[in-house]
């Protein structure tokens, strides 16, 4: 009678589910991809997650990963255009947000023709089901009149956080990512994200503002 064959060993399956797990973080995947990790702990900690196979495999996994940007110049070309952004905050902000229905275009240009000729930055962010405006706290009421029945929500006691950048922004991939994880790293929760061409905009609670502004001045002072 021949002899049953043993089970081959699911590396493959191990390699692939650890670069899910360090890809699905990716201050993992950029310390890995710096060489600053401790892969044993690593190994440890993604096996206690998991439950992976064998510790050996998940070493192995960790140690021929290879982070898809090279992290080192990734990190390096966020740093070029962060060295010569700039942080701006304005407070007293609002956020209105108003039902998307065929009526509500007439009144929300209705509600923006009457802002014309203020400096006050007004931004408009339209999704399938609805309509969000960011504001000066001054300015909400007469928007809530404006649109009416449509409001869905309102919300005061915000702050913008607005880095603004050079042309090069464009060409970096992940800017935005970085910005963004580096404040969820110290719990900070943004009620909107706005990108749009040299601007990358946080809007945030006023309890979280200086948290947040020593997190982003942090980022370009460094």
């Amino acid at each position: 009678m021949p002899k049953k064959k043993e089970p081959r060993p699911q590396t493959t399956s191990v390699a692939q589910a650890v670069r899910g797990y360090i890809e699905a973080r990716p201050t993992v995947r950029d310390a890995l991809g710096m060489g600053i990790v401790n892969l044993s702990a690593l190994t440890r900690q993604i096996r206690t997650e998991t439950g992976l196979g064998s510790e050996e495999a998940v070493l192995v996994a960790c140690r021929r990963y290879k982070a898809p940007h090279g992290a080192v110049a990734y990190q390096a070309a966020i740093r070029r255009v962060l060295d010569k952004s700039k942080l701006e905050v304005r407070t007293k902000v609002a956020t209105l947000t108003a039902r998307n229905s065929w009526k509500l275009s007439s009144k929300l240009e209705k509600a923006l023709a009457a802002l014309q000729g203020l400096s006050t930055p007004i931004h408009v962010l339209q999704g399938g089901e609805s309509v969000t405006i960011i504001t000066d706290e001054a300015l909400l009421k007469g928007m809530e009149e404006t649109l009416g029945e449509d409001v869905i929500k309102v919300r005061t006691g915000l702050v913008e956080l607005n880095i603004r950048s050079p042309e090069s922004v464009e060409d970096v991939a992940g800017i935005v990512a970085f910005l963004a994880s580096s404040l969820s790293a110290r719990g900070i929760n943004f009620n909107e994200v706005i990108s749009c061409y040299k601007d990358n905009i946080f809007i945030v609670d006023e309890a979280d503002l200086f948290a947040a502004f020593q997190v982003l001045n942090g980022l370009i002072k460094s």
